[in-house]
């Protein structure tokens, strides 16, 4: 008697959809990048290995924050994101925890086997990672800097310990510039999920001050980003590379029209991009042009074949559906004062 297998499929499809949006391809897909970046600046000659020690372990320690970010937001989630793995069911709180677990466990072996000090990047952004799931999210711009510096910065710095003892200084004003992308990048999806988070009383910065404020904002961190870009060359002591200009160039053509355009879900798919172009930058500063343009080209695969809900369809627009929302909540809401006081 054959097996029907309409059950099965019912189960495990739901399942690994569930990890899938969890893990966020074009998250795993930058960090690698940015990894690999790290390992390469870091050093005079790059090696192979150590870039390939990098991404793994860089994507390692992604996997487990996203999985624990996951877990530590999921009551929020269930009132405003009930779509997501956890409150819909499509991941049990206990395999969420396992897999965390797992892939920390993994990283700590990537780093005891290279360079212990690989930890120490990997131990701030994972305490980072967990004060803004935990208290940060509430406290506007803070919990912003800090997602950004822990998934960008510490990602960078901990890819240059496993090509080296210690990374060197000139990584300082990469790691800035990457550390303010991430923070755009936090901010940005703020701005867009500004009606769920006012209906939960999450007090991110467009519920503090407004989505028009926390788009001006995106506009400045956006520039210091690319200035501390172009100020990366000299900090590292390495020529700008052709492949560099063109990438930061890239870079910020994608941002002008994510900005542009910071009110439609088309933004979101355009910063995506445009993080790649970043790290790209760097590798190709590192004199490994031909691995930018690989790597970065696999890279854009990933976010192009992500599908278009992961990417859009969960946020909803901050600067249009965000005002209906407000309008419709603080005139009895509880938070209508202190909004008051700070717009």
């Amino acid at each position: 008697m054959r097996r029907r297998p309409g059950p099965v499929r019912d189960r495990l499809v739901p399942r690994l959809s569930g990890h899938l949006e969890t893990l966020r391809p074009y998250d795993l897909a930058v960090i690698a990048l940015t990894s690999a970046a790290g390992a390469a600046l870091a050093s005079p000659s790059p090696d192979p290995a150590a870039q390939g020690a990098a991404i793994a372990a860089g994507s390692a320690a992604c996997a487990a924050a996203l999985y624990a970010a996951d877990y530590l937001t999921r009551a929020e989630d269930m009132l405003a994101k009930p779509e997501r793995p956890i409150p819909s069911g499509r991941l049990s709180t206990r395999v969420a925890l396992s897999a965390a677990a797992l892939a920390s466990a993994a990283t700590i072996v990537i780093a005891c086997l290279v360079n212990v000090r690989t930890l120490l990047f990997v131990g701030a952004a994972a305490g980072s990672s967990y004060a803004y799931g935990r208290w940060l999210k509430d406290r506007g711009l803070w919990g912003d800097l800090a997602n950004g510096f822990a998934g960008w910065s510490c990602t960078l710095l901990a890819g240059a310990c496993l090509a080296v003892s210690w990374p060197p200084a000139g990584l300082v004003m990469a790691s800035v510039a990457l550390g303010l992308q991430g923070t755009f990048s936090n901010l940005l999806l703020a701005v867009h999920d500004y009606p769920s988070d006012l209906r939960v009383g999450c007090r991110t910065v467009p519920v503090r001050h407004g989505p028009a404020r926390a788009g001006a904002l995106l506009g400045l961190l956006s520039a210091a980003t690319y200035a501390a870009a172009a100020l990366t060359p000299l900090w590292t002591g390495r020529r700008p590379t052709t492949g560099f200009v063109v990438f930061v160039v890239g870079a910020l053509v994608l941002a002008c029209a994510t900005l542009t355009a910071a009110s439609s879900r088309r933004a979101i798919a355009r910063h995506l991009l445009e993080r790649l172009l970043l790290p790209g930058a760097l590798l190709a500063l590192a004199g490994r042009t031909g691995a930018a343009v690989v790597f970065t080209a696999l890279a854009a695969l990933v976010v192009a074949v992500t599908p278009r809900p992961m990417l859009e369809g969960g946020f909803e627009s901050g600067f249009e559906a965000g005002f209906e929302a407000r309008d419709e909540l603080l005139p009895d809401g509880p938070l209508a004062p202190e909004m008051g006081s700070e717009s």
